[in-house]
């Protein structure tokens, strides 16, 4: 072979080589990138933090989580890249005129939600829990609302209390009803209806096929009109809520101990449903389920786990998702290392 000849063989093997190499790295990297959590807050954290998301009319994606006896809110634009620094929801740090002023209290999270207008509703408790002095345990409902993507908030509003008691936790989303009102899926007895301008609260009877009424922590509505509460069982109702139907073959049915508050229902815009959840206190990595006819069936081995290596607050913390377009979820979970957002490819969670 003449020396021309073999070095131009040489040199289109070096090429080929490197673009080999090239490619080999490009999805290597991005294999690493797509299961690399961004930290909203990169610190060591406990207690009652529980993280919740929701996704402006824009895009802009909010984050509310609990901080120092006030509730944090962090924003991103670029479907979750990227963070602003956490700031106070200052109202939220205020004890309500109504509650007692005692030395043990605690602003506990509840969640994020957009409203039909674009509006951002944050929900939280306020907990004055002095009993060892009093025997008296007061848990106000409270909320606030931004008319600029989580930029400024109003005052505080109390919802409730009822006959002297208050309404307790909201811990997965507020559900937009009919007439202007909220439906509140609360972590202790039924759900109540609630008309923000009047302050009326009724009780939303929600019962299974076997005439039970349950607690339930969240109700959605899916891209059908159909509803889904999901408790200690998923119901599935077609008619607005005026009958139920219990869905068997659910593959995140909570424990009795963890009540479904360590799981989360997205509605996707295709119409399918997606469950993210975490199992027990010692819980690894981000499991995914998703439904393909509304809610209806669904197929335990088709769970797809990500971050099995990843310690992943669940039970009482459950990991909220959102759809961030249509290639795209981001979920955001705690552990003790701080609060994070990992943007997922739906495509992944389909086996």
């Amino acid at each position: 072979m003449p020396i021309r000849s073999f070095r131009q063989v040489m040199r289109c093997h070096v090429i080929l080589g490197c673009w080999v190499l090239v490619v080999l790295l490009k999805q290597a990297s991005g294999l690493a990138t797509e299961d690399r959590p961004v930290s909203i807050l990169a610190a060591r954290i406990g207690g009652h933090v529980h993280p919740s998301i929701c996704r402006a009319e824009d895009g802009t994606l909010i984050v509310v989580y609990k901080g120092a006896n006030v509730l944090m809110c962090a924003r991103s634009t670029d479907q979750g890249t990227s963070w602003s620094k956490p700031e106070a929801i200052e109202t939220s740090a205020k004890r309500p005129d109504v509650i007692r002023e005692v030395k043990k209290f605690e602003v506990y999270p509840g969640t994020a939600d957009v409203l039909p207008d674009g509006r951002i509703l944050v929900t939280w408790n306020y907990i004055a829990g002095d009993k060892a002095k009093d025997g008296y345990y007061e848990r106000a409902l409270l909320y606030t609302i931004s008319s600029d993507k989580g930029r400024t908030w109003s005052e505080q509003r109390l919802i409730g209390p009822v006959d002297g008691k208050h309404l307790g936790a909201v811990r997965h989303n507020v559900l937009p009803w009919t007439e202007g009102r909220w439906l509140l899926p609360l972590r202790v007895g039924p759900p109540r209806l609630y008309h923000p301008k009047s302050g009326q609260l009724t009780v939303y009877p929600l019962l299974d096929s076997n005439g039970k009424q349950h607690e339930f922590q969240q109700i959605s509505r899916t891209t059908r009109g159909t509803l889904l509460a999901m408790g200690p069982v998923l119901l599935h109702s077609q008619d607005a809520g005026r009958t139920w139907k219990s869905i068997t073959g659910f593959p995140a049915e909570p424990t009795s101990r963890d009540n479904a508050e360590g799981r989360f229902l997205t509605t996707l815009a295709d119409g399918r449903i997606l469950v993210t959840w975490g199992i027990g206190n010692a819980n690894k990595g981000l499991r995914y389920n998703i439904s393909s006819d509304d809610g209806r069936t669904w197929h335990p081995q088709a769970t797809v786990t990500l971050l099995p290596e990843t310690s992943v607050a669940a039970r009482y913390y459950s990991a909220r998702t959102v759809q961030l377009d249509n290639q795209h979820i981001g979920t955001v979970f705690m552990n003790r290392d701080g609060v994070h957002f990992l943007r997922v490819a739906l495509e992944r969670l389909v086996k």
